[in-house]
Formats: structure tokens, sequence, C-alpha cells
């Protein structure tokens, strides 16, 4: 079943039009004025207090920009004219200045939004890799945030690291001191270690300690405005928060998207843990003690239909997303039924945040259904149109969720109002019968989707059963496709296939892998140019040692090069392997003809750079050992 449509989210077209949007604004006036139920649910949506009788066009301009994802009509009209994140990376990369301050000046957000869906870099990456200190120092003025990272190695690739292990001081710097003038009283102690490591194992006891030591930590906010109460209630942590209040926090602080700290309540928390709506409880008791305002949320914990009812009536209670997932996660069915009543989307449809382009998301409250084992739930939101081929991005399927938790009841429930498991869930899964099934479907040209050919049926079934891993799947889905060896399609299933999932067998994994490197190239690079090998050093998944060894072993075998430098870090696979501090793979990459020396890189992305940057003795020792071997 394709994607139904969200009501509240429109997509511009590939060359959007200035003349037809302002027509889309003037039926949208015309439609509302008439009562179309349509026109009404999407002005509600995104007009709070809309009059009919005094509804105008500069309303309904407004309107149809923030439905295609703009905070008002002139920004809508920018992006139009060609404000968009792409050029403003372009103007970071030239070091434009007037072109990227008149950009920033009509559109401020795009300072801190990626390019693409699938291209995570800002303008500030851009700017530091041309390294154009004056266009640095424009862009932290304007709000970028140097401490966000590329996936999968966000670790590496945040602007302030990159400037610090190329050597580029001078742009560290100016990060640093327009930091500073952001937070003057955030002092160094708010980033250092023993903090970070308290606040990712939860220690709440060593997060006090920290903050007694250093009190002006209370009222910090980070790049995204969030103080430490926010995190205390996004991370659900009572003892801080308590603390925190009694230290004069401001339970009312907001951050730069508008979020109180109820606002956060248990959103950095998993919504499948069992103590999760105690926890959510007791931390609003806290906030609420400590001069916090009422909200949705809360009223959704405390079963208060009066209230939802009463800010509803008021127009105070918008479409939004998040309250139905969070009643779900909540356990509150009554709830449930009651927002659903007003009318608010079954799917929480909406738009992937921190893009310039179209991304829809939707289907949170239904997947979290599956993942909780409510039915009820689930049913209830089917019964309100919520759509049972769930698409959150970046997430499972509802469907997924209860297969994966062997809940016949939900997989009955979702398959009788249409579910179906995409090939590349199909994969994961290793449900070989659907497998082959749907690769007979496509042969056949009975596919239910359009986009089922196949070709397409079969890349996904291998992403997915490479990941498992499932053997069978994969040769039956290599029977359906002759690619070329250096056909792109392989790569993304190759790079699933050196991820190796926690707890799959090892055996099998390899044998997958290598039954697919018998068809393709394993020189294929990303749209980064990191190839496998790069992968494998950097062990994005859950390696040993020993995995990266055979990983590694296995792709020289099949002809992988040690010589290819990717475009980000400009480093070859032995550089990444210095880098990361793996020094097996420095000795098998060393004893496979790798060159320790690499006369035609970069100074700072040499192997012998990277161990001495990031202080790897051990791999130090080894590249030493093998040049004083090499002069001997």
């Amino acid at each position: 079943m394709p994607p139904r449509k969200s009501p509240f989210v429109r997509a511009l077209p590939r060359q959007p039009d200035l003349v037809q949007l302002k027509r889309q604004a003037k039926e949208l006036l015309t439609a509302f004025a008439a009562n179309e139920a349509g026109a009404i649910a999407e002005v509600h949506a995104h007009y709070h207090s809309a009059n009919p009788e005094t509804f105008a066009l500069h309303d309904s301009q407004l309107v149809l920009a923030r439905s295609y994802g703009f905070a008002s009509w002139p920004k809508l009209k920018a992006y139009v004219d060609g404000v968009t994140v792409r050029r403003l990376a372009d103007a970071a990369r030239a070091g434009d200045l007037a072109a990227a301050r008149s950009m920033l000046d009509a559109r401020p957000e795009l300072v801190n939004l990626c390019v693409a869906a699938d291209n995570e870099y800002r303008a500030l990456h851009y700017a530091v890799i041309a390294r154009h200190p004056d266009m640095v120092r424009l862009l932290m003025q304007r709000g970028a945030d140097a401490r966000v990272g590329i996936w999968p190695h966000r670790d590496a690739t945040c602007a302030r690291v990159m400037a610090r292990e190329r050597g580029y001081t001078d742009l560290l710097a100016i990060m640093q001191e327009e930091e500073g003038r952001r937070n003057p009283e955030l002092p160094r102690a708010g980033r250092s270690p023993e903090i970070m490591r308290a606040f990712e194992r939860g220690d709440e006891a060593a997060l006090v300690a920290a903050l007694d030591a250093h009190p002006a930590l209370v009222h910090a906010a980070d790049e995204r405005g969030r103080t430490a109460l926010h995190w205390a209630a996004a991370r659900l942590w009572p003892q801080l928060a308590l603390w925190l209040l009694d230290h004069g926090a401001d339970a009312s602080a907001r951050t730069r998207s508008g979020d109180t700290p109820m606002d956060l309540l248990g959103n950095d928390t998993d919504a499948t843990a069992v103590d999760q709506p105690r926890l959510i409880a007791r931390l609003a008791e806290v906030l609420l003690g400590g001069g916090a305002e009422k909200t949705a949320r809360l009223a959704i914990v405390a079963n208060d239909a009066e209230w939802l009812r009463t800010r509803h009536a008021e127009g105070a209670l918008p479409n939004q997303r998040g309250l139905l997932s969070h009643a779900i996660a909540s356990d509150r069915p009554d709830m449930l039924r009651l927002l659903l009543e007003l009318g608010l989307d079954a799917d929480e449809s909406g738009r992937v945040e921190g893009l310039d382009e179209v991304v829809l998301t939707f289907g949170e409250p239904l997947r979290t259904c599956a993942s909780l084992g409510h039915l009820a739930m689930a049913e209830c939101l089917l019964q309100h149109g919520a759509n049972p081929n769930t698409n959150v991005y970046a997430a499972s399927s509802a469907l997924f969720n209860a297969h994966q938790a062997h809940d016949a009841a939900m997989i009955a429930l979702l398959e009788r109002h249409g579910a179906r498991l995409d090939p590349g869930a199909v994969g994961l899964l290793g449900v070989t019968d659907q497998a082959t099934r749907l690769l007979a479907e496509a042969a056949a040209g009975q596919a239910a989707d359009a986009d089922s050919s196949e070709s397409n049926v079969a890349q996904g079934l291998m992403w997915g059963a490479i990941e498992r891993p499932a053997p069978d799947i994969v040769r039956m889905a290599l029977s359906h496709v002759d690619w070329p060896r250096d056909d792109s399609r392989w790569y993304d299933i190759l790079q699933n296939g050196v991820y190796l999932g926690a707890g799959g067998n090892r055996l099998e994994q390899l044998e997958t892998l290598r039954l697919v490197l018998d068809r393709a190239d394993p020189n294929l690079q990303s749209r980064r140019g990191a190839t496998l090998l790069h992968y494998v050093a950097a062990s994005h998944g859950h390696r040993s040692a020993s995995d990266r060894m055979m990983l590694a072993s296995l792709l020289l075998d099949a002809g992988a090069r040690l010589d290819i430098r990717d475009d980000l870090l400009k480093s070859t696979p032995l550089g990444w392997a210095c880098r990361w501090g793996r020094t097996e793979l420095v000795a098998l990459f060393l004893e496979r003809g790798a060159d320790p020396v690499e006369p035609g890189a970069e100074l700072w992305a040499t192997p012998m750079a990277w161990a001495e940057t990031m202080q790897r003795r051990d791999v130090l020792g080894t590249l030493r050992a093998h040049l004083d071997g090499r002069a001997g």
C-alpha cells in the first residue's frame, strides 16, 4: 500500500513556481470560506485561531507556507527564489561571505540544516574542509552547531573535531570563541570527560556532584537551548531534577524550538521500558512542584480529559505530533481515544526536521503499539484511519516490530488492515517463504507496488538478509539480478554485510558476504568515497578485533585495494585504522602492502599523523617497527 498523504504536509515540486503557489493560496482561501472539510483541516493544523469571517489571503499564504514546511510566506518565497541550504553550502565551500550573509538574513534556519536526507553535511562542515576562517566565524555567529557530526561516524566528523584533527587551530579557536560568546557562564567543566561519561551512563549522583562543583552549569544551555533540567526531564532523572530545582533551575526555561522541560518528559528514553509511565508521572510531579505549567503530555499521564477538552476548545491543543504516541507509551487508552475524537492525526504525519527538502514521516503511534503489544490501542488507531504500513523515518515498521516480538495477534490485526512487509524487512526477518513469494510476484509482474520490480525486490531482500544473516535468501535473490560488478546498487548491500549485528551467526554472516562479493566489486565507494575496508576499520556495528580481521581478510582476498582515499577524512583504510586505533588491522594492512608513509597524502591525513594525533601508542609502535624492518 503506498504511503497515504498527510492532509497537513505538502511537498514542493523540483522547480517550484511562485505564481502557482499564489494560485494555491487563493484556492485554499476559497475552499476554507466554503467550509470544505479538507481545507478546514489544513487551516486548523497550521493556524490555530483561524476565523472564517476574517480569514484573508495573507492568512491563507501563511497556512500554505507552513504546509510546505516554512515558518512564513516570505521564507517560502525566499526558497523559491533560490535561498536554499544547497546554495548556502556552495557559498560556504567557495568562501562567498556576501552570498552566505544574504541567504542567512532571509532564512536564518539554513545554518543548521543538513544538505539532504542522504547528506548530513552542513554549511559549517564545508567551511572547515575548505578552511575559510571568515566563513566559519559568520556561520558560528549565526548559530551554527559545531558539535554535530555526520552518520555513521559522528564522533569523527563534527566541525570542532575535524578542525582539531587537521591542525586547523585558527578555525578551532574561532569556534571556541563564538561558543563562549553564546554561553559566557559555561565553564570548561561543562564539556569535561567526567561529566560526559556520567551523562552517558545515567549516573545521577555523579552529575549532581559535578554540578555542585560548577554551579554555573545549572543555568547554562547547550546549542539547542536545552538546560540541565531539560535533559533531566528528557532522560527521566528525578534525583537530578530535584537537585536542579532546589538550586534555582528554571522549570519554564525554553529551548530554541520553544520546549519547556515538561514538554520533553521521557523523550530520550525507551518507550518500551516497563517503568516509563511511573517515571514520567514522578518527574511531572517534581516539575509542577518547581513551578512548571501543566502541559498536554502531563494531562495525558494524569488522565485529565477535562483539561484536554478545554484546551482544545480554546484552540490551544493543535495537532501536536507526539501526543498520541505519548498516550500509548503511558498506557492511557482513554486519552488516546479522546485525542483521536478531538481530531488529532492518527498517523502523526509530518516532515523530518533539520532538512530543507520535504521528507515525510508517519505512523509512530501504531509502531509504538506494536513495540509495546498494545493490541486494543492499535485497533483504535486503525479504526480512526491510521495507515497500517507505517513509514517512520529511519525506523522499522509496525508490522516488522510485531514480527520481532512474535506477537501473532498484532500481526494478524495489521495484516487484516493491509499491512505488508517490504523486501528489506522480509530479509531482515529471514522469512524465506515470503521472500520466495515476493520474487515470484515481481518476476511475473504481479507485485502490488508499482516500484516492486524484480531487481528492486531482490535488492531489498539482499540488503536485509545479508545482515540477519540468511544465506538462502541471498542466494535466491542473486539469481534474480544481472548487475555488473561495479553497479552502485551493490554498495549498500555490502555495507550492510560488514555491519555484523549483535548475536548473529558469524560463519553465516561471512558466508552471505562472500556470496555477494563473488558478484560485486569490493572497491565500490560511498557518496563520501569510503570503501568497505574504511568502514571495517571504523567498526560501525558490533565488531570485535577478530571480526574486523575476518572481514578485512575476506575483502582483501576478494581484491579490495588499500590505496583509495575517502573524501571526508582524505585517508586510506590504513589511515582510518590508525585513527581508530585498530592495531590488528594496521599490522594486516601493512603485511598486505599498504604504504605507511603515503607521501601524496595531506600532512594531517597520513597514517603516522593519525596515530600521533589520536595518541595511539600501539599503532605508532607497529608503524615504526614496519618502517625499521623495511629500512633494514
